[in-house]
């Protein structure tokens, strides 16, 4: 009985580290905590030893203050933060005829809410925090900064250390499997319109996965996904058109570990065909680098915030 009982808490706690939808492909180290934020996605990942062990719903920068990518340590963890607006956003409360604050101390009017992870250099301004304002989070909405839920920011900060790294990604195109073995694709739209490099490599790795699989790829359903770009996942390989139903996604190695450049694409399709890319297909733009400016001094809080204790 006790075995039992073990094998059902085992089996619940693995159940539980599942992300709920689909996953971006990236390196992640085999030690050690790992934050994983997909701007397109609105989405943070928390790996630790490899591992994906949770999911959360974030906000991040609006087009005119990007979140940056790249990989970033954290640099510093302050719960209850007090906030130094900055000149610009201080401009902004003038134009709009609000009341000019310098700073805005803990508490209900803090659009830094409860918590505040800052990763990379002070300068940078950048950080996770928390939010006044839940009904924001998920979207593009922040000046630079990555934007949870208070019980989600909070929850986050008692897993990561200072040192822990936070690598920012825009994977606009994901492709995942099931645990039945199907393969699906999500298309977000590229809020950030930066420049693609996993759409040349698309048509390879779904005719490659076909041919290995010996599993026919449809590809009237990649035609409408990357036109769409709805963010829901659309199940590839299914013999019939599935709405996906919050079933555990892996994702599939193929821009950690791009494939073969020597793969033949085939052409034309129909919408009961084995997959085949048509030449004037048009997808997000992903993975491209942001300015590291973007965002910089909008979200760092007060030299008066509580550092943890």
């Amino acid at each position: 009985m006790f075995k039992y009982f073990v094998a059902l808490c085992l089996l619940v706690a693995g159940a539980s580290a599942r992300a709920d939808g689909p996953v971006p492909d990236v390196g992640v180290g085999d030690s050690g905590l790992q934050v994983v934020i997909n701007v397109p996605q609105t989405r943070l990942f928390l790996y630790q030893n490899g591992q994906l062990i949770k999911s959360y719903p974030v906000a991040v920068g609006k087009i005119l203050s990007k979140t940056p990518t790249g990989s970033f340590a954290v640099t510093g963890i302050y719960p209850d933060p007090s906030w130094n607006v900055p000149r610009s956003i201080q401009d902004e409360m003038r134009a709009s005829g609000k009341p000019v604050r310098t700073v805005v101390p803990p508490g209900q009017d803090n659009p830094l809410g409860k918590m505040f992870i800052r990763f990379g250099e002070p300068g940078l301004g950048l950080g996770i925090h928390g939010t006044n304002a839940p009904a924001s989070v998920p979207g593009f909405r922040s000046h630079g900064c990555v934007r949870m839920k208070n019980p989600d920011v909070i929850d986050l900060s008692t897993r990561v250390a200072l040192g822990a790294t936070v690598t920012v990604i825009n994977q606009s195109i994901l492709l995942n499997q099931d645990d039945k073995g199907h393969l699906w694709l999500t298309v977000f739209h590229n809020q950030y319109q930066h420049n693609d490099v996993s759409m040349p490599l698309l048509a390879e790795v779904l005719l490659n996965w076909q041919r290995n699989h010996g599993v026919a790829v449809y590809g009237r359903r990649v035609d409408v996904a990357l036109f769409e770009q709805s963010g829901k996942p659309s199940c590839l390989t299914c013999v019939s058109s599935t709405a996906y139903d919050g079933q555990p996604l892996t994702p599939l190695r193929w821009l950690s570990a791009p494939p073969d450049s020597a793969a033949p694409v085939l052409t034309g399709q129909n919408s009961s065909a084995p997959f085949a890319l048509p030449p004037n297909s048009s997808a997000p733009s992903t993975n491209t680098p942001g300015n590291p400016n973007n965002g910089a001094g909008q979200c760092v809080p007060a030299a008066t915030a509580r550092a943890p204790g």
